[in-house]
Order: C-alpha cells, then structure tokens, then sequence
C-alpha cells in the first residue's frame, strides 16, 4: 500500500497589497504536514459545521476526518471501498483513473446530514453520482445507505472526471469527463444526448431523484440533455468556484 502524506502550501510575505501584475521581491513558500498515513489522497475539502473538520478523500474509496485539533481520526467518516462495503475501483481493485473521486456537502449539511460522492462502480466501472447521509449523534461516521442519483456508463477506463461542488446558487456541479481514451474517439464531448464531456448542473434534494435547474441551456424540451450545464471537455478533474 503506498503511503502518502497530505500537505498544504502557505503563502508568506510581508509584502505589502499590491494589484495583480504588479508583484516584485521575494515570496516564501513554506509546506505544513496537515496528516499522513493516508493511501492515495486525491481530495480534501471542508463542510459547514462548526467544528471545522477536514474531509480528506482516498481513491480507493475511504473519505478520512482530520478533527480540529488537526488529528487525523482512525475511524473512516465513510468507506465504500474493497475494505469496506466494496462498491468503488476497477477490476481486481485496480484504481489507475477509477476509484472514488469526488465529494461535495450539502449546504446545509450541519442541520440535514446530506453529502454527495462521485465514485467508479466496481461492478462495470460506471461513474455513480450518490448522496448519502450522516446522523447528527454521529457526526465523524456517515451511514453506507447510498441513494443512487446518476449512473452513467464508461467505454473506458480512464477521462472520469470527478469534481463535485455546490455553487453559490445552491445547485449540485458534477464533472465527467469524455469517456476515455485519446482525442475523445467516442465523439462525446461535442454530443449534447450524453452526459459524458459535460458538466452537469442540478438540484439534487427537490424532486428524486433530482430536479433540473430551469435555466439550464437544454432544458425544457430543446435538443440534449437537461442536466447538461457546458459541455466540451475531455477531463474535467478539478474546478472551483470563485466566490
């Protein structure tokens, strides 16, 4: 098993505000250990409790707590994993671009308990958009009970996207990436009837399994996909809101 260590960059100057383009002396960059003993780290994020625990995610399908003390819990917060319920990664538990890739909280995750996963199905490698929820008597351990919200088939093993975000308009951003391979052979980035090559806006508590934003560019009866938010892409691993 390889053993990673998760890390943080800090930014220190004491330069003084400056207007972006303008910036001149030196920079310190400086790494701050934020845990280790960890197993391939490919995501770390925050919700909005209170106590401000960071949620670090592993490939192979284990979501990780690091308290606020910075201490990182023995306990899984949730595994789906081969060491656990065993619904993430590829055959034979090869992960290369598979495993579990995304997470996202509800916005209202400190009163609801609701959070999203976007992992590879083991079973057919199939990327599986899930909520799943977490009891308030137990907040640093979440149930394994999931509630499917996509499922979308893979030619392929590799172009899964993975990004999952709430963005300020309180709707669910999944990324999928073109289905595989290179140079996008399938032709799905610029086909608006699949999900793959796209990514996708909706609203994942209003209607079940999920309500469409009404102001998505297909939705309402025009040609594609109605949970298609911009399409085009080949593998849309990471994205941010800026807010």
């Amino acid at each position: 098993m390889r053993i990673a260590c998760l890390t943080i960059l800090l930014v220190a100057s004491n330069l003084p505000p400056t207007r972006a383009g303008s910036l001149s002396g030196s920079v310190v960059l400086d790494w701050e250990p934020i845990a280790t003993g960890l197993s391939r780290p490919v995501y770390m994020t925050g919700s909005n409790d209170p106590v401000h625990r960071r949620y670090i995610v592993e490939q192979a399908g284990v979501i990780r707590v690091v308290d606020q003390a910075g201490y990182l819990l023995a306990t899984p917060f949730l595994n789906i994993g081969p060491t656990g319920v065993d619904r993430v990664g590829g055959p034979d538990n090869v992960f290369d671009e598979r495993g579990l890739l995304g997470l996202a909280f509800h916005p209202d995750f400190y009163d609801s308990g609701y959070f999203y996963v976007h992992y590879t199905r083991k079973s057919d490698s199939a990327s599986v958009i899930a909520e799943y929820h977490v009891e308030a008597f137990s907040p640093s351990v979440a149930s394994t009970q999931e509630r499917p919200l996509l499922v979308v088939e893979q030619p392929a093993a590799n172009h899964n996207g993975g990004q999952l975000a709430f963005g300020p308009d309180g709707f669910l951003y999944i990324a999928l990436g073109d289905g595989g391979f290179g140079g996008d052979p399938f032709g799905n980035g610029q086909n608006i009837n699949t999900l793959l090559g796209s990514l996708l806006r909706i609203s994942p508590r209003s209607t079940s399994p999920y309500g469409i934003p009404g102001d998505n560019p297909f939705a309402g009866g025009a040609p594609g996909r109605d949970e298609i938010f911009a399409h085009g892409f080949r593998n849309p691993w990471r994205f941010s809101f800026d807010r």
